[in-house]
């Protein structure tokens, strides 16, 4: 919905000052984030969201340079409440994906740019895929082949045209399901992932380390939040955390809430901070506060197809629109 809200205001926002609406709003330092860069159709992805080709991932990049100067999580956390009033970015991606190896750890570094990497801890190596991937996918054979379309319809014993949908919706807790319709058309995705990885492998998620990014859990193997127990949140953050601190010897705890934050309860973020299990934690509202510099929002960079600085205007617009009826707070209390 507020993604929809979004785009539909885009083009009132595209010619604003993006300048004058940090300074409008206060929200000087932004959180954008991606998931992969690539110039490639890549099926585990291309029927899930946008993404950006090399070309237009640069142009962002170069775009919000002259406006926001990047700096590291840890930076942030040192430079927050002090004056100067400078706009900022902290700039990070989801899943672990090897175009990050690839491509946009080395842009990055060229550029001087620090970030921060967001892994599922099951997925390093190629060992297993996400469910969504495995959907995309699916969906892709789907189109393709007609009569796997023909041979899926009748193995769920619905119409074709409602096969794509029916594949969408399926949750983390269905994902046998989509492990038997690939079993169905003869789609191996374990195998599938040695010949074409996905992942980063844990030798260059040690190279990512030791070019200076910055790295932190997002869970085990992705599930949705608000579909777990709340013991079962608790152990999520905490394995994948102390997973990722033993194997590459890091000492920072971030972790970045698998799809949303929405759904996870103000006590299990609590418990989390009391505890020591992180030292700050994400969301992916968009530009919203919390009541701890440590729980952040960011912004989806891959939801509207548009340049950066477009998103960047709708957000801050979005911000403005919603504030004088208290709308811009996230897990307030929290």
């Amino acid at each position: 919905m507020e993604d929809r809200r979004r785009k539909n205001i885009s083009p009132f926002a595209r010619f604003m000052n993006l300048k004058c609406m940090v300074g409008l709003t206060g929200q000087q330092t932004i959180f954008p984030f991606y998931h992969v860069v690539s110039d490639r159709s890549l099926p585990h992805i291309k029927h899930l969201y946008h993404y950006r080709d090399e070309f237009g991932f640069e142009r962002d990049l170069d775009g919000m340079l002259k406006l926001f100067e990047p700096i590291s999580m840890d930076q942030f956390l040192k430079y927050e409440g002090q004056p100067g009033g400078k706009r900022r970015m902290v700039l990070s991606f989801d899943d672990g994906l090897v175009e990050c190896h690839r491509f946009i750890a080395p842009l990055l570094q060229k550029k001087g740019v620090p970030a921060l990497f967001f892994l599922n801890n099951l997925f390093i190596d190629n060992r297993d895929l996400f469910y969504r991937y495995k959907a995309s996918i699916l969906i892709d054979r789907l189109l393709l082949d007609r009569n796997a379309m023909a041979e899926v319809a009748d193995y769920l014993a619905i119409p074709e045209d409602q096969v794509v949908k029916a594949i969408q919706i399926v949750n983390f807790r269905q994902q046998p399901l989509l492990d038997a319709i690939a079993e169905l058309v003869e789609i191996d995705f374990i195998e599938d992932l040695k010949k074409r990885p996905v992942y980063m492998t844990s030798d260059q998620v040690k190279d990512i380390v030791k070019w200076g990014f910055e790295i932190g859990g997002h869970s085990m193997d992705h599930p949705d939040f608000a579909a777990l127990d709340e013991d079962e949140m608790v152990i999520q953050v905490k394995t994948s955390i102390k997973d990722l601190q033993d194997r590459f010897e890091i000492k920072p705890a971030f972790f970045a809430f698998p799809f949303t934050s929405e759904g996870v309860p103000k006590k299990v973020i609590g418990q989390l901070f009391k505890e020591g299990i992180v030292d700050a934690v994400f969301g992916t509202a968009g530009l919203k506060k919390t009541d701890r510099k440590n729980f952040i929002q960011r912004i989806p960079m891959e939801a509207l197809a548009m340049p950066a600085l477009r998103v960047l205007k709708a957000e801050y617009l979005y911000f403005l629109l919603k504030a004088p009826f208290g709308k811009n707070y996230n897990h307030k209390g929290v």
